[in-house]
């Protein structure tokens, strides 16, 4: 083959390639809809929100409903502002931030960059900022299905919760929602609510040594189910049941992936499920501007090794119970906010 005839097929072979390979979606165009997760530095896979999160926008994309998704895994905090700039300065439509801890950097860059529109999930609402949506988690339903499925489960009729600090609105839902779920299942159960309001402030969310000697203390009184809540807090509790040959009950995350040293002995794990809201929330954010605060779903994770000992009526009330939740039929009955007598 002489040289001519070789370059030329070459080019020709060239030129097919590059037609056969989409181009590039520039964000910058009005006509591409594209959106941005940051994520803590929980990462992605985080087996609760950050991966719920992400299931809805990959929904969101393959629906059509937007044209162009990415994420950025945050491997320190001091990286979040940045994160969220490099999508806002390439043109990203919508931008979401997993996790309080995003909390000040969100605003801020809802405040640098007001053509973008942030979604902080689990941040507290700011109607100042039009740019900025909040989508908080009924703490309080999940609760409420974790102490239905303990009220079931028990033999000795005592179940307990080893709770991180009432003072942080989401753990006295979630807490105060499990005593709701023991006394709506009205078989009798006594129920056991312990926090963490004296430990430094530093420990927030990783006191395991306070949430194990709380369980210990429980499972010494008769419980034999435990209702962990509050990051490593919340786990200390689990691993504590799990050793004691207790049941455990995780929050957050479906505990049974992340603390697999508890995993054998967890019957769920009640986890935000940030999906739903925000397939629905990227319809609407072109077509006019949603409210500033929203609300996501809880749902329980899957039951893993501890399903087969779990009736089935039961697994399937707990599936009609979420959905009655959800839809306002049934109420956990726990307020908004944390009254001052207790």
């Amino acid at each position: 083959m002489n040289r001519s005839l070789r370059f030329f097929i070459l080019l020709f072979i060239s030129i097919l390639l590059t037609a056969c390979t989409p181009p590039e979606m520039d964000c910058a165009r009005s006509d591409i809809y594209c959106v941005g997760l940051v994520t803590d530095t929980g990462g992605l896979q985080d087996y609760g929100l950050t991966q719920s999160a992400w299931e809805g926008i990959q929904k969101a994309l393959a629906d059509g409903v937007i044209q162009k998704a990415d994420f950025i895994e945050s491997v320190d905090a001091r990286d979040y502002a940045k994160n969220l700039g490099t999508f806002a300065e390439t043109g990203y439509d919508v931008i979401v931030s997993s996790g309080v801890s995003l909390e000040d950097e969100t605003l801020q860059a809802a405040d640098l960059y007001p053509d973008s529109v942030f979604i902080g999930l689990d941040q507290p609402a700011d109607p100042s900022r039009q740019n900025f949506l909040a989508v908080n988690f009924p703490e309080d339903q999940g609760g409420f299905l974790a102490g239905v499925l303990a009220a079931n489960m028990t033999d000795t009729g005592l179940v307990g919760a080893a709770c991180e600090t009432s003072g942080i609105p989401s753990n006295w839902q979630s807490c105060a929602g499990f005593r709701a779920g023991v006394e709506y299942a009205d078989l009798g159960v006594i129920v056991y609510i312990t926090y963490r309001e004296d430990g430094h402030r530093e420990d927030l969310f990783r006191d395991e040594a306070w949430g194990r000697a709380t369980a210990l203390d429980m499972i010494e009184d008769g419980a034999d189910i435990i209702f962990g809540v509050g990051g490593g807090t919340g786990q200390g509790a689990l691993l504590a049941a799990s050793q004691a040959g207790a049941w455990a009950i995780g929050s957050e995350q479906d505990q049974f992936q992340v603390r697999r040293d508890a995993g054998a002995r967890i019957l769920a794990s009640v986890t935000p499920d940030a999906g739903p809201i925000l397939i629905q929330l990227l319809g609407l954010i072109p077509l006019a501007q949603p409210p500033s605060l929203v609300m996501g779903e809880m749902r329980l994770s899957p039951y893993h090794e501890a399903g087969r000992f779990i009736p089935l009526a039961l697994q399937d009330t707990l599936v009609e119970l979420q959905q009655a939740l959800k839809n306002g039929t049934v109420s956990s009955g726990v307020p908004s906010e944390k009254p001052e007598e207790e």
